[in-house]
């Protein structure tokens, strides 16, 4: 009998080129996952520079690298699915970072978020000095040394809300890149976003079936939107499936160092958010539902668990005691919140744990005898429970209307928001509404119901399955229904989009986009062999064109027939760093008293790196020279209404600048943006507290318009 011979050496080479680009979607994802949690850790500790993070973040990913595995044979599909997800995703990047957002003006969440990620490109701590703006804020009440809500004093140290991980990550953007990498390091992770859709859907479907859904996700007006500005959303939702992808490997091939990875990844959401918890849960109940319906050695699997439980659970509690040190403002607030999360994580941890334990006198029994009673009807019995249960929470706008109360001041801003966006649109008043009747409408705005309505029939089929054939489906169902449904229920949110779909992004989007590529492949494989191939081509360019059908919209009646969806056709907030930078060079190197805005607070205090104070109402000569004295050098005025002060001589515009913005829409995508203007006054505090112009604007005001 001759042996073949052995396999030239270019095909061996071809071999570990292909095998190495079939493992590179995760491995990308791998490396993002690993810089994010050495950038989170260093800020959590206050030593965030390029010579603690980045070795960490080498030997992490060093450390972790094979757990993500070479194949040992690579198929033409599995291939050509992921040379199409890795160029599919880098040019997603690049398209996003055209339009990167200028989200430097504080009026929501991705400004302070993005202003933080700047201070941490130069400072190893978050926290911000207040450098004399305490003493001197202290002439007036109507002067503060910070800003409600976005920025809080702690001792004398301004803190930018939020937790820290997406600021720490972007951060490194600015090591490589300046200013611009900071404001672009999103949309890269937004992309990397893209590569863990089609890595756990790889997990489920084949190699090019899984680009089904990281194609509709890629697509959706959403995801395009929330990860071109600093939103935490998209890192998020890395963080979440990049979990589930691990946790899911470490079971079924009951491998301790992938459910490690996991279960740190997992725990880490807390770094990022303050519902962090909710996530984690959802993927904690799953992967030990998993490891006890698995096979294998009891003894191994009870090791596994609680291995899983007891590093996740130390990973999260940690993120929340870094909240709480390094916004501690914001934790206060939502303290209820946070403290009713971390106890429910305890109670799930506990009761689980004890559970596992239970397993060494035949515990687990209790799941396996549960899917055995169940048997084939149970099983697809509990599979249309969840579709039924997902049915019933789409319908509500037939039978439900949602209301908030009025009871506390948190309601009633929110109510006269509401109403505000009602006026404007030409909606009947109602403000104590929350829409929240119509959540799972929201997600067929991004996807569209179609899709929406092969999910809900693919949740049914991998509870199913879960049951049935692999337990593993469990982590599709922990790491997205959890959330999904709390949110489905009640979102805590206003209400216009985008900013009320971030509830769903992290979770509900790539999950409906999963278990919707899961339903149509089952459909598919009940189609006449004669018509298959057509039918695979056909769906699979309805997950292309469906959600590009939300990019524009066409309402021949309207005043504006034909309209276009402005989180991707429009930068947002562009014109603010240029606005801001011309602030900054107005008047440098001097204390900056802000009059009349406290959106530019943090904004002037990070990017000009000089002590600010805020004043939300006039102040007398007498009060602004004695808070002159506060500092070495005379501080400058910057304000957009002259008459609070007395000047030398009457002032000229310094800066005119204008900002584009999205439109505030409930009920339907953003289709319309506004401009708002700018036009700023700088005057020199002198000795007896009168200002001196800078410059007026005949002579050096800077004229700034969008790029």
């Amino acid at each position: 009998m001759t042996l073949p011979a052995p396999p030239s050496a270019p095909d061996l080479r071809h071999d570990r080129a292909a095998a190495r680009l079939v493992a590179a979607p995760e491995r990308i994802l791998l490396v993002l996952v690993v810089l994010a949690l050495a950038a989170g850790l260093w800020a959590s500790v206050g030593m965030h520079t390029p010579w603690t993070v980045l070795p960490t973040a080498a030997v992490g990913i060093a450390l972790t690298w094979r757990i993500v595995p070479m194949p040992v044979r690579v198929t033409a599909a599995e291939r050509r699915g992921a040379l199409i997800a890795v160029v599919g995703s880098g040019a997603w990047a690049i398209a996003a970072a055209v339009l990167y957002a200028e989200y430097l003006i504080v009026v929501r969440d991705p400004g302070f978020l993005t202003l933080a990620g700047l201070w941490l490109v130069d400072h190893p701590s978050s926290d911000i000095p207040a450098a004399g703006a305490i003493e001197a804020a202290s002439v007036d009440r109507s002067a503060l040394a910070d800003a409600s809500q976005a920025w809080n004093l702690r001792d004398d140290q301004v803190q930018p809300q939020g937790a820290r991980l997406l600021s720490a990550l972007i951060a490194v953007g600015g090591w490589i890149a300046g200013d611009r990498g900071v404001l672009i390091a999103n949309c890269l992770v937004g992309a990397v976003g893209v590569l863990a859709v089609y890595v756990l859907a790889r997990r489920m479907l084949g190699p090019l079936a899984s680009l089904a859904p990281a194609e509709a996700v890629a697509l959706s007006v959403s995801h395009i939107g929330l990860s071109r500005a600093a939103y935490t959303e998209p890192l998020t939702l890395v963080l979440v499936l990049a979990a589930a992808v691990w946790l899911w490997r470490g079971v079924e091939e009951r491998d301790g160092r992938a459910l490690a990875l996991g279960a740190v990844t997992a725990g880490a959401t807390s770094f990022i958010r303050i519902d962090g918890a909710a996530f984690a849960a959802g993927l904690l109940a799953a992967t030990v539902l998993a490891l006890a319906l698995s096979e294998g050695s009891r003894a191994r699997r009870i090791g596994a668990a609680l291995g899983v439980l007891a590093l996740q659970g130390a990973v999260l509690y940690s993120g929340y005691a870094a909240l709480w040190r390094w916004s501690e403002g914001y934790a206060d607030r939502l303290a209820d919140q946070a403290v009713m999360l971390m106890l429910g994580y305890g109670v799930l941890t506990l009761a689980l744990a004890l559970w596992v334990l239970s397993w060494l006198g035949g515990g687990d029994g209790v799941a396996t005898g549960a899917r055995d009673m169940l048997g084939r009807r149970g099983a697809i019995g509990a599979g249309i429970a969840v579709s039924g249960l997902l049915l019933v929470l789409a319908s509500r706008p037939l039978w439900m209307t949602a209301h908030r109360g009025t009871d506390n001041s948190v309601d009633e801003f929110t109510n006269g928001v509401v109403e505000s966006f009602q006026r404007a649109q030409g909606m009947t008043i109602d403000p104590t509404r929350t829409y929240a009747e119509h959540t799972v409408a929201w997600v067929s705005y991004y996807l569209t119901w179609p899709i929406v309505l092969l999910g809900i029939l693919g949740f049914g089929l991998a509870t199913t399955w879960m049951i049935r054939k692999r337990p593993t489906w469990a982590l599709l169902l922990g790491a997205t229904l959890p959330t999904s449904l709390l949110y489905f229920w009640n979102p805590e949110v206003v209400p216009d989009q985008l900013w009320a779909f971030r509830r769903f992004e992290p979770a509900t989007l790539p999950g409906f986009a999963i278990a919707a590529a899961v339903a149509a492949w089952w459909l598919l494989g009940r189609v006449r062999s004669a018509w298959r191939l057509r039918a695979h081509r056909i769906t699979a360019g309805a997950f292309v064109v469906l959600p590009l059908t939300t990019w524009v919209s066409i309402s021949p009646g309207d005043d504006l027939p034909i309209s276009a969806a402005t989180p991707v056709f429009v930068r947002e907030m562009g014109g603010a760093y240029g606005q801001l930078t011309a602030l900054c060079d107005v008047a440098p190197d001097r204390p900056i008293i802000l009059a009349g805005t406290s959106s530019h607070f943090g904004s002037l205090r990070v990017m000009c790196d000089e002590p600010t104070v805020l004043a939300l109402g006039a102040l007398d000569p007498d009060q602004l020279a004695t808070m002159a004295e506060s500092w070495e050098a005379a501080p400058v005025v910057l304000t957009r209404d002259p008459s609070w002060f007395e000047w030398t001589e009457a002032p000229g515009v310094v800066v005119a600048s204008t900002v584009e913005q999205a439109g505030y829409t409930l009920q339907s995508i953003p289709r319309t943006y506004f401009v708002r203007d700018y036009q700023w006054y700088a005057g020199i505090v002198g000795d007896d507290g009168v200002l001196e112009p800078v410059a007026t604007a005949g002579e050096t005001a800077s004229e700034v318009t969008n790029p």
